[in-house]
């Protein structure tokens, strides 16, 4: 049976994991344009905004720490 979480976990996977996770991270960066020029009302284009910095800031600090990681090993 496939067991992607068996250790060691290869150094490829983390370097993997983190370009994914900034390629996620883009997309939602290129997604703020359409939240600004919407058609909802301001209150919900603040928390959509507020959401997607959120989701933005995670998914790059989560690369940053997958790739120090990938570094260490």
């Amino acid at each position: 049976m496939l067991n992607l979480f068996k250790k060691p976990i290869k150094k490829s996977s983390f370097e993997a994991w983190a370009k994914l996770m900034d390629d996620v991270a883009k997309v939602a960066i290129l997604a703020i344009p359409v939240i600004l020029y919407g058609e909802y009302l301001l209150l919900m284009k603040f928390v959509h905004l507020a959401t997607l910095f959120t989701v933005i800031y995670s998914f790059l600090t989560t690369a940053r720490a997958f790739r120090e990681t990938a570094e260490e090993m």
